[in-house]
């Protein structure tokens, strides 16, 4: 059993201001309001109290759950299963989660209510230290350290790979389409739906970017109202 995966689960979980109660019969349960809601299973699957299957409140803390639970699960089996990662002049206990094209992506347990940071390095031409270290802080960013490893190893194309902030603003546009009068075909609209439910799925904090987008056309808007018509003759 990984026993690592529920203290972490835990932690991440009350950064986000859900709680939880002690682990019980091998799940870890989730609190709403004064009810358990739902329990986590030891390899990360969720069990919902049928009783608060119809509260908002809680459907909204599963969706959260859900995807944080299949995250800590994931990097805190990778940890419990990688050798210890070895390079001159590193002292710090890392352990090598991935390595290919001369790039490494690595995983260190801080301890206490730290969690876990990551890291990215450049291997030297003789393979004994590393260089260029990106470095994230917290299980948070475990995805994004994937996703750089990926980059930097040539796994998948730089180019292809778009911000949050940038999926957030062709989120808006996809949603100015198909809010608007204009005559789109269906399979362009179908198209559209499949792009806007994909950056929805892949983006945890889309709501609030959008939020923050829209709040900054709207800022725009004002001062330019305030500066009055530009004229020039």
């Amino acid at each position: 059993m990984n026993d690592k995966f529920f203290p972490e689960l835990a932690r991440r979980l009350e950064r986000e201001g859900i709680a939880t109660s002690p682990v019980e019969k091998a799940c870890l349960p989730v609190v709403v309001g004064e009810q358990e809601a739902m329990w986590v299973q030891s390899w990360g699957g969720l069990i919902l109290n049928a009783e608060a299957a119809n509260d908002p409140a809680v459907n909204r803390v599963y969706d959260t759950v859900a995807g944080i639970s299949a995250q800590v699960y994931e990097y805190t089996e990778a940890m419990t299963a990688a050798p210890p990662f070895h390079a001159d002049g590193l002292h710090e206990g890392f352990r090598l989660l991935a390595d290919f094209n001369g790039v490494v992506l690595a995983g260190q347990e801080l301890g206490g209510s730290w969690g876990y940071k990551f890291v990215t390095w450049q291997r030297t031409p003789d393979r004994t230290a590393v260089t260029q270290g990106n470095y994230y802080d917290g299980g948070d960013k475990y995805e994004a350290a994937k996703l750089d490893f990926a980059c930097r190893a040539g796994l998948v194309q730089e180019s292809r790979q778009f911000s949050n902030e940038q999926l957030a603003e062709v989120y808006r546009c996809v949603h100015e389409t198909l809010d608007s009068e204009y005559p789109i075909t269906d399979q362009r609209r179908k198209v559209l739906e499949q792009v806007a439910e994909q950056i929805e799925s892949g983006v945890d904090d889309l709501d609030e970017l959008v939020g923050q987008s829209n709040q900054r056309e709207l800022d725009a808007a004002r001062e330019q109202g305030r500066a009055g018509p530009n004229m020039e003759f």
